[in-house]
Order: structure tokens, then C-alpha cells, then sequence
């Protein structure tokens, strides 16, 4: 089982190549996300918003599975 959450937001968008390296925001994001084996994934141009995914594995606790 895999749990997923997607963000979609309408705002101005940024260009992905000029994110600042030493953020916070993202960076945290993306490294939680993959301490859980999951992964992260971001869009966002400017002027058309921006969205973001996250998968995360979740195991079947007592399914048997």
C-alpha cells in the first residue's frame, strides 16, 4: 500500500532551477519524505503555480500481507 498526497496551488510559480540550496522548506520536505522510503516530487513554473506530490510506502500492519 502506498499513501499519496498531492498539493496544487494556483499561485505565481517559481522556476525550479533558482531554488535557493540552502532552504529550508522543500529540502526538509524532500528528506523526510525519503527517510520513509518515499519520494517527492515538485512542479512549478512561473505564472502557472505549483504543485506538489509525495508518496510514502505503508505497510498492512496485521493484514497478514
Amino acid at each position: 500500500m502506498t499513501v499519496v498526497l498531492d498539493v496544487r496551488g494556483d499561485g505565481k510559480g517559481f522556476d525550479l532551477a533558482c531554488l535557493e540550496a540552502d532552504g529550508f522548506g522543500l529540502t526538509i520536505m524532500r528528506q523526510r519524505v525519503e527517510e520513509l522510503s518515499g519520494s517527492l516530487r515538485v512542479e512549478s513554473e512561473p505564472g502557472a503555480g505549483t504543485g506538489i506530490s509525495a508518496c510514502v510506502p505503508c505497510p498492512l500492519i496485521g493484514s497478514g500481507a
